[in-house]
């Protein structure tokens, strides 16, 4: 496996949660005082799949799961419930994406995809079975298809940016 030097660990793992917290803030601020037709996507979601996919080391599950309880609590969510299922979902598409044969860029997107539409789905189903007032599941899904439009640019963001690169395979499936 490729070694990556502690300072850079660190380094990283500041700038995700700085990001993290930015997201988060912006969520809070009154930018618009009527109610808004078309769903913003979850920018954090994104940040989140990229970076865990891209660089595990970077983004521990443990900071995952605080930061998402956090935003939970923070945006006035059933604590935990976004959370619990992001992580069961992020960890699954872990396990996935490590045992499969196919690391191309197009594999990536449609795991983080049915990973998107899993989450909105379940999320929407529980709390529809808990009684929760909710929003309804066309504005879940039109945000489940922005989170899917715009995760390639999120990608292209954080390599570019932030250098968050792939690993690198050699054909018998060792990283570079």
């Amino acid at each position: 496996m490729s070694k990556i030097p502690s300072e850079r660990i660190w380094i990283n793992r500041t700038i995700f949660t700085t990001l993290s917290v930015f997201v988060i803030l912006t969520n809070l601020m009154p930018l618009q005082t009527t109610p808004q037709a078309w769903p913003w996507p979850n920018i954090l979601l994104l940040l989140i799949f990229c970076w865990s996919l891209r660089e595990p080391n970077f983004v521990p599950v443990p900071l995952v799961t605080v930061i998402l309880l956090m935003q939970d609590l923070l945006l006035h969510r059933p604590p935990g419930l976004l959370s619990g299922i992001t992580i069961i979902v992020l960890i699954w598409i872990k396990i996935i994406t490590a045992s499969s044969d196919d690391k191309s860029f197009l594999a990536e997107w449609v795991r983080v995809s049915l990973a998107f539409a899993a989450i909105s789905l379940i999320y929407h189903l529980l709390l529809s079975l808990s009684l929760v007032t909710t929003t309804e599941l066309r504005i879940s899904l039109i945000q489940t298809i922005f989170n899917i439009c715009i995760y390639p640019f999120i990608v292209l963001v954080s390599h570019h940016i932030f250098r968050v690169k792939r690993p690198y395979f050699t054909r018998s499936g060792r990283v570079i």
